[in-house]
């Protein structure tokens, strides 16, 4: 499978499955796309989700099922039946639509676990086998770059200044790793930005 970062913005998904699953799919995609969850019942979850919710007997008719999706870019099956889930997985294929399936037949599409700040988004996958894996990944990650935001903003800085002011020999790309892989940079970053940049311009002469 090969990773992509798409923008959903503006784009429609639709999930089938009102329970656990289906609610965290839903939060997932819905601060930026416009998400659609067809089922008969809705967890208590989905109160606090913004997404558009409509009551319906999930049925097992391909040709209503490629009704009901035909607008979509992608389709989550997250139903609590594998063989529905396939059904609309057929239905999709047809349509020529992305679809990922939480239970059954895997779809086109797996859901890594994602870390997301201000200025950049991680993902990680196991191709859906042991997801446990991904989130034990991300929260690694989430306690060894708790400054990632403030990290890449200081690397912009450094950026602006290099490319600006510095006429060296050394490249813009090598100057940047050495500040970013000095544990003193990040030191001076727990007191501020001011204060990093300081350091940064000291330390290395920027």
């Amino acid at each position: 499978m090969i990773p992509l970062m798409i923008d959903f913005t503006g784009k429609k998904v639709i999930i089938f499955g009102g329970g656990v699953i289906g609610a965290r799919k839903a939060r997932y995609f819905a601060y930026e796309a416009d998400v659609l969850v067809y089922s008969r019942s809705f967890h208590p979850e989905f109160q606090e989700i913004p997404v558009r919710t409509e009551v319906c007997n999930l049925t097992g008719d391909l040709e209503i099922l490629r009704n009901m999706i035909h607008d979509a870019s992608l389709v989550i099956a997250a139903t609590s039946d594998p063989e529905l889930n396939e059904l609309i997985e057929s239905a999709c294929a047809r349509e020529h639509i992305w679809c990922n399936v939480a239970a059954g037949k895997r779809g086109d599409v797996v859901l890594p676990a994602k870390i997301s700040g201000n200025r950049y988004v991680i993902a990680v996958s196991t191709s859906g086998s042991v997801p446990a894996v991904s989130r034990l990944v991300r929260e690694e990650i989430e306690k060894t770059f708790p400054d990632l935001d403030d990290l890449i903003l200081l690397g912009e800085w450094i950026r602006d200044i290099y490319r600006g002011d510095r006429a060296g020999t050394e490249s813009y790309d090598t100057v940047l790793y050495t500040v970013l892989r000095d544990p003193e940079t990040r030191k001076a970053l727990t007191n501020g930005m001011n204060a990093a940049r300081e350091y940064v311009q000291r330390r290395f002469a920027l």
